[in-house]
């Protein structure tokens, strides 16, 4: 069992399956202990924001969840409340923590979220934007995700693939997964 899905397992998130498990493995085992600061957008449950702060042992995670809940006070995380597609918001969690080294997008799934967050926090991230479940971007997906009329977040994978093939962006690197895309700054 690699460390992943060990760690991921222990805290019942749905990021352990063949696809993500693998994809994260492939990209982050070299590097988890180097990463200081990540922010995950979506916390749900909280059990994704558990793992990734064993998962990166000198890591503080930044959970950014639209929905108010009760979590509890865990070591070296924090979840903070509010819409990631608001950059006032976001701004304010910048200015609080500083530069994500990752950011993993698995909120709400809708392309004009996603697109509107990664507008904003793409800038500011140092290592990895990572963005999960573009299944959902698929216009024949069943549980109403997609938003017709422009609004598919393959939109802007296709935009950042053609942005780095043309050398228009700082991005070095671009992974794709079966539903999971992997975007980075610097030497991968």
């Amino acid at each position: 069992m690699n460390i992943f899905r060990e760690i991921f397992s222990k805290y019942d998130t749905d990021k352990v399956n063949g696809s993500y498990e693998l994809a994260y493995e492939d990209c982050f085992a070299q590097i988890r202990e180097n990463v200081e600061l990540v922010y995950e957008i979506g916390v749900n449950r909280g059990g994704s924001v558990q793992a990734w702060r064993e998962y990166f042992p000198n890591a503080f995670i930044v959970g950014l969840e639209i929905e108010k809940r009760i979590y509890p006070d865990w070591s070296g995380i924090k979840i903070e409340f509010g819409d990631a597609t608001d950059y006032d918001f976001l701004g304010d969690v910048l200015k609080k923590y500083g530069k994500p080294d990752i950011v993993i997008d698995d909120g709400s799934h809708f392309g004009k979220d996603i697109i509107a967050t990664h507008n904003f926090l793409w800038r500011h991230t140092e290592l990895c934007y990572v963005i999960e479940d573009l299944g959902t971007q698929d216009p024949d997906y069943k549980n109403g995700f997609y938003m017709p009329g422009g609004f598919s977040a393959m939109t802007l994978v296709d935009t950042m693939i053609e942005e780095l093939m043309f050398c228009k962006r700082k991005c070095s690197a671009i992974k794709l997964y079966h539903s999971i895309c992997f975007m980075f700054k610097g030497i991968q």
